[in-house]
């Protein structure tokens, strides 16, 4: 697993390798590696994350899922702290 300087980084390389039509093995095996740290979090986070709009309650709900997926890769040794 690689190491990340920020959220954002973890986040747009997930984002870029799960809209891939082809992935190298090395690039899937990273891409369910992402998975599982995200799947350690609350279902509602894990739904949280993709959320999109302007509106200041949808903006909340990705921030505190971002908050709590910030720890787990933390934790995880994914983020540097």
């Amino acid at each position: 697993m690689l190491t990340y300087s920020s959220l954002e980084a973890f986040l747009a390389h997930y984002q870029t390798l799960r809209d891939s039509a082809s992935l190298r093995a090395d690039e899937r095996d990273l891409l369910a590696a992402m998975e599982r740290a995200i799947d350690a979090l609350a279902p509602a986070d894990r739904s949280a994350l993709a959320l999109t709009g302007p509106e200041p309650a949808i903006a909340r709900r990705r921030q505190r899922a971002e908050r709590s997926l910030r720890l787990v890769l933390v934790e995880q040794g994914i983020l540097q702290g």
